[in-house]
């Protein structure tokens, strides 16, 4: 047993408890006096044991090359004075049994008894690195970036099949029904500043849009309809440190994140209206006044805002404790499949690598004719839409069914 403690001195596991059960030893080596580790309850005294040359011849029924035979033998050659208080303290049942064959006393040792579990050689590893790591991080940030879908799961895509001609006819009826063409004014009566000379043209260009553009492809704006999900990220920093020069990704590699909800105009645009010269005055295309100025540190600013793979925020200086939370639109795809890849990234000039999070969300594709996703008849929606867009929301995206932008 010993000999067996000794080898274990250099391993990774176990090589301090052989140290230190060798420390133990040396004052019994030294003084021939047992060492008490424990005076009562029971008291347990530790000391080498010595015994007689071994007649293997004698023992037939144990194996010399067995180390747990080769201990059995010792006890029973060894140099005592009271043989019968000899007894073999074993949790392993193989020497147990031996010592019991050969009429040696044997008891197995009760669980607490037993040192805890060193750790393994990669764990002890493991946590010097992480103890290293947190020496290296102590002056950066700590932030964590947290990914939830909103709303049912499994999220939704509905793909909503073209409008039979007569379902299309029907909408076009109704649409220019209720939006007769403009009363035309005389032409001996000239127009005057407040007169809108425009209403007629403007009236034309939308009727033929309406009926050669946006009617024949209202299923593909409901399918965009039917395709908005909801999601929210939260990034905070939980550390005493500001984290500098932040940058906050949003990226999907199978669908298109929207930084606004959107809404589609499937069945076209409204008619035009009758305008005065202030009205057709503010249509005229004129520059963005608003200010390109970015200098509050600790506001965050949209860099990315286009409907895309990819949304992106920056913040000079993000403060320790603060949050901030992002709900945005997610448009499934067909090549979404069965499921939605989202994930959000954040780094800082002051952090070390980044912090990422992903979201895998469930997707069920489901194909439908136009009549069950809409009532031609009663002009509304057979299936409720997974997301719609409210006034509340504030800021809205509008498309037009062939996905240009309306603003």
């Amino acid at each position: 047993m010993q000999s067996e403690i000794d080898a274990k001195k250099r391993d990774g596991r176990l090589g301090e408890r052989s140290r230190a059960f060798n420390r133990l030893l040396d004052p019994n080596v030294e003084t021939g006096m047992p060492v008490t580790l424990r005076p009562e309850g029971p008291r347990v005294d530790v000391a080498l044991m010595r015994n007689a040359p071994i007649d293997w011849a004698a023992h037939d029924d144990l194996d010399r090359d067995d180390a747990d035979d080769r201990i059995v033998a010792q006890i029973l050659n060894a140099l005592v004075d009271d043989r019968s208080r000899l007894e073999l303290l074993s949790r392993d049942m193989r020497p147990r049994d031996a010592a019991r064959a050969n009429d040696l006393a044997a008891t197995r040792l009760p669980e607490h008894w037993l040192l805890d579990v060193a750790p393994a050689p990669e764990k002890l590893e493991l946590a010097r690195l992480q103890r290293e790591l947190r020496t290296a991080t102590a002056d950066q940030p700590v932030l964590t970036v947290a990914v939830e879908a909103l709303g049912d799961r499994p999220w939704t895509r509905t793909t909503v099949l073209p409008a039979t001609e007569q379902d299309r006819t029907k909408i076009q009826n109704w649409i220019l029904e209720a939006n007769p063409a403009p009363r035309v004014t005389s032409g001996f009566n000239p127009h005057g500043l407040l007169e809108d000379s425009s209403l007629s043209d403007r009236y034309d260009d939308w009727r033929d849009r309406l009926v050669q553009t946006d009617l024949p492809a209202m299923h593909d704006g409901l399918t965009r309809l039917y395709s908005q999900h909801r999601l929210r990220v939260t990034v905070r920093n939980v550390g005493p440190i500001s984290a500098e020069g932040l940058s906050f990704e949003i990226r999907s590699g199978n669908a298109v994140l929207h930084a606004a909800p959107y809404s589609v105009r499937a069945f076209g645009e409204s008619a035009p209206e009758p305008e005065g010269y202030l009205e057709r005055l503010g249509r005229l295309p004129m520059a963005d006044m608003a200010s390109s100025r970015r200098d509050e540190p600790f506001t965050v600013y949209e860099e990315i805002t286009a409907s895309g793979s990819v949304l992106s925020w920056s913040c000079r200086s993000f403060r320790q404790e603060r949050s901030l939370s992002l709900e945005i639109s997610v448009e499934l795809l067909k090549r979404t499949g069965s499921k939605a890849q989202i994930e959000a990234v954040v780094t800082a000039a002051n952090l070390k690598g980044d912090v990422r999070a992903q979201a895998f969300v469930e997707v069920d594709q489901r194909t439908v004719g136009f009549s069950d996703a809409y009532d031609a008849d009663g002009g509304r929606n057979r299936i409720p839409l997974p997301y719609a867009a409210r006034r509340g929301d504030g800021d809205i995206l509008v498309f037009r069914n062939d996905g240009s932008v309306i603003d």
